[in-house]
């Protein structure tokens, strides 16, 4: 099983890391840079000692005082037991060794050596290392012996054990290693406390996400205190929240006004029901309460379709089912008009089409949209009024424009088509903003009572915004004046399509329609 660490101890971990690594370069700069300069200080005194033994040599005289002067020569070396002195006669004389100062009896490396007018330098040294680890260095020069006129000339090879060095670069080594653990340690410390503290507004969002629920979808994230990485996923978070919250209450709204409308049928059923079987009726009395029992049925029929509808609509996989085609809007509405016809002369109305285009839709839908609009429009017009049914182009809203001469719209591309809109229009009792805003939420209704005596289940409203939505076109309502209202259908612009726009007379055909 995979161990799931926290964000604190995995950015801790990574920043200890990152400082003892840190420290560990650092240490490893100091510690080469430190026996660099221990290198260089040593080479220099080396150096300095070839020419204290050359001048020494200069004053020695023969080499049988040479060997004499042994303890002398020690001694002037500081009395270093780690020096080693090897002097030889020249190679003309046999190269014999004329004295030597070389406890351990090492070897020393026989290198070519420094002409008599040559100083000594760094580049001279020769570095190696003993078989027992220790680190040495040495030279070969010629020296002068004595102060005659023809002085004689000697090797001398000098070298100088260190270790001293070894020893001090050990302990060092240890305490920088020592260093960079604790660096790492302190840092790993120091990094898991700042992100604790960093990471404490997390841990107050944590609280607050935890206190959100069905009880309390009002609460909202505190932004201000959320950090600036973290602010648009906090506000993210509330827009959710808002959604969920509006979608909740409208599903409890949805629950509360289902229930309130099927407890009125169901408690007419019931209440004819009870009546009727308190004592015997006749036949045309059961036949008169059948009927209007079956009226209720349907009703509740109509509306659980409807919820149905509304309910599949909602639902991305519909709109890509829709089998949309190319139609004239007027002869849609003709046909409507047509079917309404006897109805509105009942109610001493009359149903004026004007105009004609040409939209993608499919067929039942939109009849059902119309049908329901129309009927609306009926239920609320005034007796002896016209409802106007009407088709318009529109051009799109992004090709509009603030300048041009007189329309305000800019030259549209030959390619560009407008968009259309049907509207239905009819003369009613005014009504307030609050009211219009309202009109296509499922189950209002402006007049409770004259709703339910004619029938409807205020749905009708919904579901043409429900086959607006689908289409990709949008359901508005507006007070065109103190006594006129229309409800406008907007249809997206077609890709290809001519369209024209002009007055004809309304023809008929029977639609799909529902009470709104």
């Amino acid at each position: 099983m995979r161990l799931a660490l926290s964000l604190t101890w995995r950015l801790g971990l990574s920043g200890a890391l990152l400082a003892a690594l840190a420290s560990a370069l650092l240490g490893a700069y100091l510690f080469s840079s430190f026996e660099q300069q221990l290198l260089r200080r040593d080479d220099v005194q080396l150096l300095g000692k070839m020419r204290q033994l050359r001048q020494l040599l200069g004053h020695s005289g023969t080499p049988e005082l040479l060997v004499l002067q042994a303890d002398y020569l020690r001694d002037t070396m500081s009395g270093e037991s780690n020096a080693l002195i090897e002097i030889h006669a020249p190679p003309a004389q046999g190269g014999r060794v004329l004295l030597s100062i070389n406890p351990p009896g090492l070897p020393l490396p026989a290198t070519a050596p420094l002409p008599l007018d040559q100083e000594p330098a760094p580049q001279h040294l020769s570095h190696w290392t003993t078989p027992d680890g220790v680190p040495a260095a040495g030279l070969t020069a010629w020296a002068r012996l004595g102060e005659d006129a023809v002085p004689m000339q000697v090797e001398v090879r000098l070298a100088r054990l260190y270790p001293e060095r070894r020893a001090l670069l050990a302990e060092y080594r240890w305490r920088i290693a020592a260093a960079s653990l604790a660096a790492g340690c302190l840092a790993a410390g120091l990094v898991l406390a700042l992100i604790w503290q960093g990471l404490s507004p997390l841990r107050r969002l944590r609280a607050q996400t935890a206190a959100i629920g069905p009880q309390s979808l009002g609460l909202r994230l505190e932004t201000a205190d959320a950090p600036a990485e973290f602010r648009p996923w906090v506000e993210g978070l509330n827009a959710m929240l808002s959604r969920l919250e509006q979608g909740y209450a409208q599903l409890n709204q949805f629950a509360a006004d289902l229930a309130h409308e099927m407890r009125t049928p169901l408690a007419t059923l019931t209440g004819q029901s009870q009546v009727m079987l308190s004592r015997t009726r006749t036949e045309a009395e059961y036949a008169a309460l059948m009927e209007s029992q079956l009226q209720e049925l349907e009703r509740l029929n109509r509306m659980v379709d409807s919820l149905l509808f509304l309910a599949r609509s909602e639902h991305q996989a519909m709109a890509g089912a829709l089998q949309a085609q190319t139609l004239s809007a007027g002869a849609e509405l003709a046909r409507q008009a047509d079917y309404f016809g006897d109805l509105a002369e009942e109610r001493g109305l009359s149903l004026q089409c004007d105009g004609d285009a040409q939209l993608q839709a499919e067929p039942q839908l939109l009849r059902r949209a119309l049908a329901n609009l129309i009927s609306n429009a009926l239920r609320h017009a005034r007796p002896g009024t016209c409802v106007e049914l009407r088709v318009r182009l529109e051009p799109s809203r992004a090709s509009a424009s603030g300048s041009g001469s007189g329309t305000g719209l800019r030259p549209r591309p030959e390619h560009e088509q407008p968009g259309v809109v049907l509207e239905v229009i009819n003369e009613g009792d005014p009504l307030p903003p609050q009211v219009l805003s309202r009109l296509f939420d499922r189950f209002y209704r402006t007049d409770e009572s004259r709703h339910r005596d004619a029938g409807g289940s205020g749905l009708g409203l919904a579901i043409v915004r429900a086959i607006m939505a689908l289409h990709g076109g949008t359901a508005e309502v507006r007070q065109v004046s103190a006594e006129r209202i229309a409800f406008v259908l907007r249809f997206p612009a077609l890709a290809s399509t001519q369209s024209s726009l002009h007055a004809q007379s309304c023809e008929s055909s029977p639609p799909n329609h529902e009470n709104g």
